[in-house]
């Protein structure tokens, strides 16, 4: 079945399915859902957000667009060349742990006392990132000082400028360099033949320093020139560890100018997903063709890219259909299900005999959510649905009556003494469902047409938009504001902007929109 049952031209590409997670059962899916076999549907329910779904010569990776505790909605996305940067990225940070793990254990096996100094984060060369036992026992300094931090003052203490000078030569030249230093004590001085080796790949930089105490034994030197060809071999392994490393830094960056192309197609897809939302749910030239231009006033602002929040509006015969709808949830997830419900209700306003019918238009829908769903209203729960108030207005110039029709969204009309009424028949959505509870029927209102007052209709991201103290700005708060603008009537646009600006005040610039943001104004 198609997650659009009313539009099929709006088929969705991919796979997707909304479930419910504790009794296992498909509540809707789209044609692309049932394509895929058995075995790989019933893996993907299982299976987590963060995880792939390998299905024959195909990678999907799981996207959630909505997760309430009890039902998921997802979709599969194609995820071969994102699964395939993952495997490189995790191949590339397994070879650089392997080059420090060499590193390491090179400086702890190698007969000579030795450590490594860091120079890849400042010109004051005095960190040491690796030190052997020999070299911590030579220097007389306990075990616990290594993971505390060491520095070239612990070793070579006064002497320790002479050491720095010798790290930078080599560092600065990429040549080995070597100097005998001479270190005061009080039973006499001591003499260390210390060498130092710079080795620099893309995610390490360093020197190598090794050395000969002279002092104590003469048979030192033969062994510093065994020891130094061993140390030359090792240095040849690391510069081609270095080179293997370079060439897989090489295709890490491949790799992450392929994530970025990813992450602009998808930002240039919800750029286009927004162009649509405003062509679709937010179309608003029946309107102003009806009604004029300067007798209508629209503010929408969705809190994301897209969102929930619809317009409606269709002209028939001598009356204009206008109202709003406030769908379940945010994102891509909303605009989906108000799409759907937009369509429906404009498809049964062309069909209604008359706008004392208007109620029925809300019916219909009703049952057509139920139908798509597969719920048996007031036997079976359903949370999703949409929030929606309509009105009928007269285009003739013989305007005596004009009627209303709400579910679960107020109509507010405003007159030019500041006196405000609130109308509203149907207080439940289309598309809730409580178990034991009959639906409630919808009515259509007549009212006589209150002529030179402004008919407000609005979605609760006005009212329900967080503050600085992190409290809700509240319907009364806000239904307070609108006599304020009663000297306006006969310009909504003025009256809107100034309730917009009470209400961005009352937000400010540092706190973000809590939620879709949709206000219509028509003077009567």
């Amino acid at each position: 079945m198609l997650l659009f049952g009313v539009s099929p031209s709006l088929k969705v590409p991919f796979p997707g399915v909304r479930w419910n997670k504790e009794g296992g059962k498909v509540l809707l899916r789209n044609e692309a859902w049932d394509a895929l076999p058995n075995a790989v549907r019933t893996e993907a329910l299982r299976m987590p957000a963060w995880d792939f779904l390998h299905a024959a010569d195909k990678i999907w990776a799981k996207y959630v667009v909505e997760d309430d505790g009890e039902t998921e909605t997802f979709f599969l996305l194609p995820a071969e060349a994102y699964y395939d940067v993952v495997q490189r990225l995790e191949k590339a940070q397994v070879e650089a742990k392997h080059l420090r793990e060499q590193l390491h254990a090179f400086v702890q096996n190698i007969p000579l006392p030795i450590f490594v100094v860091d120079t890849s984060q400042t010109d004051q060369i005095t960190r040491i990132t690796f030190a052997n036992k020999l070299l911590l026992d030579m220097a007389r300094i306990p075990l616990r000082r290594l993971y505390e931090g060491l520095s070239l003052q612990d070793i070579f203490k006064e002497a320790a400028p002479n050491a720095q000078n010798l790290i930078k030569s080599a560092r600065e030249a990429q040549q080995p360099a070597q100097e005998v230093i001479e270190l005061p004590e009080q039973e006499g001085a001591i003499y260390w033949l210390t060498r130092a080796f710079p080795f620099k790949s893309p995610s390490l930089e360093g020197v190598m320093v090794g050395i000969v105490d002279l002092t104590r034994e003469k048979e030192q030197e033969k062994y510093l020139i065994e020891a130094f060809q061993e140390l030359q071999v090792q240095a040849e392994e690391l510069r081609q560890s270095q080179e293997e490393l370079a060439s897989v830094n090489e295709a890490l960056g491949v790799a992450l100018q392929e994530a970025d192309t990813r992450l602009r197609e998808l930002e240039e897809s919800l750029k286009a997903a927004q162009r649509y939302q405003r062509t679709i749910l937010f179309r608003t030239k029946n309107l102003y063709e009806a009604w004029g231009y300067e007798r209508i006033s629209v503010v929408a602002r969705p809190c994301a890219y897209v969102g929930g929040d619809f317009i409606i509006s269709r002209r028939v015969g001598e009356w204009l259909y206008a109202g709003i709808g406030d769908a379940t949830g945010h994102g891509s997830s909303g605009a989906l299900l108000a799409v759907t419900i937009q369509s429906i209700i404009h498809q049964y306003l062309f069909q209604l005999p008359s706008p004392i019918h208007l109620h029925e238009a809300l019916e219909a829908a009703r049952q057509e959510l139920a139908d798509i769903w597969e719920i048996q209203l007031g036997t079976q729960l359903s949370n999703e649905g949409a929030e929606i108030a309509l009105v009928a207005l007269p285009l003739s110039d013989d305007k005596k009556a004009m009627y209303v029709a709400t579910a679960g969204r107020p109509i507010y009309i405003l007159a030019s003494d500041g006196t405000l009424r609130e109308l509203m028949q149907g207080r439940r959505g289309i598309g809730w469902s409580i178990p034991g509870q009959s639906p409630e029927p919808y009515t259509t209102q007549e009212l006589p047409y209150p002529q030179g007052s402004t008919l407000f209709l609005f979605t609760d991201g006005i009212t329900d938009q967080l503050g600085l103290s992190g409290k809700r700005l509240g319907r009364k708060t806000f239904l307070s504001w609108l006599p304020e603008c009663a000297s306006s009537a006969g310009d909504p646009r003025a009256q809107t902007r100034y309730l917009l600006q009470r209400w961005q005040s009352w937000k400010t610039d540092s706190v973000e929109q809590t939620d879709d943001l949709l206000l219509l104004a028509f003077a009567l």
